[in-house]
């Protein structure tokens, strides 16, 4: 097959990627139908014989190893090292929570870290006393730093009382490609633990995980992989489940290979001792069915080269625009696109995307001010996906050509549409 063939095919097993220009895949990726209809068969057998048989019970452990195998098989890893959670930040905090901390210990982050993580680590900080260092990917200009900044600005504070060094391998509101391999064996080599949020990184970058090696992985199932909210997985370096690095704070029945009594149990020795409970059969089914579709049907190679080779054509088209900023340095990004455009609101942009061209956007908001950076306005996000066309990658650089030309008071007004009733 051609691309255009195989596109035009996909697209016809992904109804949402036919409604509208599908360019959210940073929040949630298109489901394709075939997920849609692995959820159905097991609804529909709990629906019709129940769901609280003893059958039915042990298939929810069943079917979490089936999805630790297809998430183990997506990042190329083995098995015992990969753990089912709920989301990537539970995902990335409870392993976190479980560390031993002391007053005055200090973590190093980012600026651009999703907030559900950083407030995460505040709470952390008010209870316990360890320090929260961010820094900024952005100078005190507010333009992007190169990577070579960026390492230079960490390998100094890799040091005591440094403990900990949290990064996202993609950054969710910029987009940009954080230079992880540098950092990582940095920390590696300073005994400073290591923690990648991949929520933006895993199945839009083929990584070599086992080469980059953080002490733990989290990422989520229903953004790049196409599958269910409410499911995430963790990989735990050998490393750290050798060392204990990570110590439960909570245990779900799945975490336990005795069941404890009497405060004497036996937790698993892999990485399954950090699972909880709670996970929906269909979901679960819908979950493996998405990453193994992807990685088996579509080609997980071929749809990451083609989401980022399309993200690369957008950025250029609209790069040399006056009055766009482009969030992410040239090169530094992966499938997400993130923008400006002088005189707009982020979200008067998504608005008039979504009514000109039935485009699915995201607004991400701004940072707010610290004591060496300005704050930052909110900016339009486009998340680029291998089930996107050429030609929407040509009409949405058309339409941010024309909204940069005007103000949204001088744009033209799109034609209204009546609607007749019969």
């Amino acid at each position: 097959m051609s691309d255009h063939e195989k596109v035009t095919e996909l697209r016809t097993l992904m109804p949402s990627t036919e409604a509208s220009i599908y360019l959210n895949a940073g929040s949630n990726g298109p489901v394709p139908a075939e997920v849609d209809a692995a959820m159905r068969a097991v609804h529909d057998q709990e629906l019709q014989t129940g769901r609280a048989t003893e059958h039915a019970m042990d298939d929810v452990e069943d079917r979490a190893n089936e999805l630790r195998g297809v998430f183990a098989g997506v990042l190329a890893t083995d098995l015992e090292l990969v753990a089912i959670g709920h989301s990537t930040t539970e995902s990335v905090l409870r392993p976190i929570l479980g560390m031993e901390w002391r007053a005055g210990d200090r973590i190093i982050t980012f600026d651009e870290e999703y907030p559900a993580i950083r407030g995460s680590l505040a709470a952390l900080a008010s209870r316990t006393g360890v320090v929260i260092q961010t820094l900024s990917l952005c100078n005190a200009a507010g333009e992007p730093l190169s990577d070579e900044e960026i390492v230079a600005n960490v390998l100094p504070l890799l040091v005591a009382p440094t403990k900990l060094l949290l990064l996202s391998r993609v950054s969710w509101i910029s987009g940009r490609v954080l230079p992880v391999a540098p950092l990582l064996a940095a920390a590696r080599a300073a005994g400073v633990t290591s923690v990648l949020d991949g929520a933006q990184g895993v199945g839009a970058l083929r990584d070599d995980i086992d080469a980059l090696n953080p002490d733990l992985l989290a990422f989520p199932s229903q953004k790049w992989l196409l599958g269910v909210e409410g499911l995430a997985e963790a990989r735990v370096s050998r490393r750290a489940l050798d060392a204990d690095t990570f110590q439960p704070v909570i245990a779900g029945f799945l975490g336990y290979e005795q069941q404890p009594n009497d405060e004497r149990g036996a937790s698993w020795g892999d990485a399954r001792r950090f699972e909880m409970s709670g996970f929906s059969r269909p979901s679960l089914a819908g979950a493996a069915r998405a990453a193994g579709w992807l990685s088996m049907q579509v080609g997980l190679p071929w749809a990451v080269e083609r989401s980022q080779r399309l993200a690369a054509t957008f950025y250029e088209a609209i790069q040399a625009h006056p009055g766009v900023q482009l969030l992410a340095p040239p090169g530094r990004h992966a499938s997400i696109v993130s923008l400006r455009v002088a005189g707009w609101e982020a979200d008067q942009l998504t608005e008039e995307l979504g009514r000109r061209a039935f485009a699915i956007t995201r607004r991400v908001p701004g940072l707010p001010a610290t004591a060496t950076q300005s704050a930052s306005d909110a900016a339009l996000r486009t998340s680029w996906g291998f089930w996107n066309t050429e030609e929407e990658v040509a009409r949405i650089a058309e339409l941010i050509h024309l909204l940069a030309s005007h103000t949204p008071e001088s744009l033209p007004k799109r034609p209204a549409i009546d609607i007749i009733q019969s």
